[in-house]
């Protein structure tokens, strides 16, 4: 059996990958770090198909001030280990587009479970104008040529670079994993977690590994932390099948695709870089998102984002609100969502994507189809039913394992952000690294939490 005071985190997603990264770094923590994931390769649901937009305070109010003091650690990560070429890390300037008079519909921060568009989370922020870098053509309503007139459209610059960001998020989490194996993180794939057993002295603190060639791990731990996205309550309930504690984390599936157009060839130079102190002027170049709510060119939210792939080519990403909540069954593995593929969902985001950004005529008209597409994925989205992410230790009572056990390894759960984990990773991560080494969490999380039974809570 491997070495005692060894944290297991059961997922191999961004979250997972996190919480590592910091934890690995962290001067008061000794003892060893393991992942776990089922499935035989990484990133391959949210953490590796995502657009990758960053906000600051997009996001809903409890969670609020993890997701400044996550954007502000994206930041500082990406201005210490060259971000920009290793991950596209980019400030983002963001449109809203409304066409056909588009109401308005409901609150921002209710836009997922709502079904609106994300970019409504942006409401009552300032004015900005449109951005365009010296030299670059410009429509007549001041949008970059390489966004597509629209009649009768209405566009809104809602947020700019010190606000909104942009990175690949599946070369991010290639980041996090070289470092996390740079200094010794263990990761086991192919693996499930089946049990907690006891250690002598009837402390349960031996978590039970099986891969799926059947060879059996047991680990001794002190801490074992559930991020395994949407498969978060599978984990749970195969660990816990007695516990009264629910965790309610739904999939949200969602279609997406990466494709090129000859108007958006070269990054994107930032016209503040170098004008002043705000972190708007320190990039060279910038990103930007386009966020339109359902009309009646389209019955969904789609979300395109104009960013760099890991190589620093220029490409969309457009995807968003385009399945219906929870339809799709969620797979037994992330590996197994291409099956789950729908040819009219991906037709969709195309038609949606020429609507937008493709090529035009001088005398307007319908954008004929020049895009280049590079890929196409669909992912799942945990989405917990409270619109909040889940960080919490789960007191050892709420496990309702033998009465006889005495409380050993502390179980967390760190999961649940729905479309914000790219986002709130890295400050979950932090967070999570100081909630293990004991130490006051950098911002409050006390209200991101499951219902305990009023008998269990700590």
């Amino acid at each position: 059996m491997p070495g005692a005071d060894a944290v297991v985190i059961l997922g191999g997603g961004i979250i997972g990958f996190s919480i590592a990264y910091y934890l690995s770094q962290d001067p008061q923590y000794k003892g060893r770090i393991h992942i776990v994931d089922a499935a035989d390769r990484l990133f391959e649901s949210a953490s590796g198909y995502a657009g990758g937009f960053l906000a600051r305070d997009w996001i809903a109010e409890k969670a609020a001030p993890l997701g400044e003091y996550s954007y502000n650690l994206h930041r500082e990560l990406a201005a210490e280990h060259n971000g920009h070429n290793r991950w596209g890390y980019l400030g983002s300037h963001v449109y809203s587009l409304s066409l056909n008079d588009a109401p308005a519909g409901v609150r921002g921060e209710d836009w997922l479970l709502a079904g609106t568009s994300r970019a409504q989370a942006a409401g009552g922020r300032r004015e900005y104008g449109h951005v365009s870098r010296p030299g670059e053509a410009v429509n007549e309503d001041g949008t970059p040529a390489w966004m597509a007139p629209q009649m009768g459209a209405s566009w809104n610059a809602i947020a700019g670079t010190d606000d909104c960001a942009q990175v690949e998020p599946r070369k991010l989490c290639e980041f996090l994993l070289s470092e996390c194996e740079k200094r010794g993180v263990s990761i086991h794939l192919n693996t499930r977690a089946t049990r907690l057993g006891k250690q002598r002295g009837s402390r349960l603190s031996v978590l039970e590994l099986e891969s799926n060639n059947s060879q059996s791990i047991t680990l001794l731990c002190s801490d074992i932390i559930i991020s395994a996205g949407c498969w978060t309550p599978r984990v749970w309930t195969t660990l816990f099948p007695t516990s009264p504690v629910e965790v309610k984390i739904d999939g949200l599936a969602g279609h997406s695709v990466i494709y090129r157009t000859p108007r958006y060839t070269n990054p994107f130079l930032n016209a503040s870089y170098g004008s002043g102190e705000h972190s708007q002027s320190k990039d060279q170049h910038i990103s930007y998102a386009i966020y339109c709510p359902p009309t009646k060119s389209w019955t969904y939210s789609p979300e395109a984002y104009a960013r760099l792939d890991g190589d620093g080519k220029p490409e969309i990403w457009i995807g968003g609100l385009n399945d219906n909540s929870t339809d799709l069954p969620l797979p037994d593995l992330p590996t197994d969502a291409k099956k789950l593929i729908n040819p009219a969902r991906l037709a969709e985001l195309r038609r949606a994507a020429v609507q937008l950004t493709g090529m035009t005529s001088p005398n307007g008209g319908v954008a004929e189809d020049d895009l280049e597409i590079v890929s196409e994925a669909l992912c799942f989205r945990p989405v917990s039913q409270s619109g909040v992410p889940i960080i919490q230790q789960i007191p050892h009572r709420a496990l309702s394992l033998d009465s006889k056990s005495k409380p050993g390894a502390k179980v967390w759960i760190a999961s649940g952000h729905g479309p914000w984990g790219i986002s709130m990773s890295l400050g979950t991560g932090a967070v999570m690294s100081d909630l293990i080494s004991g130490r006051k969490p950098s911002v409050d999380v006390s209200g991101l939490c499951v219902e305990l039974p009023a008998s269990s809570k700590l």
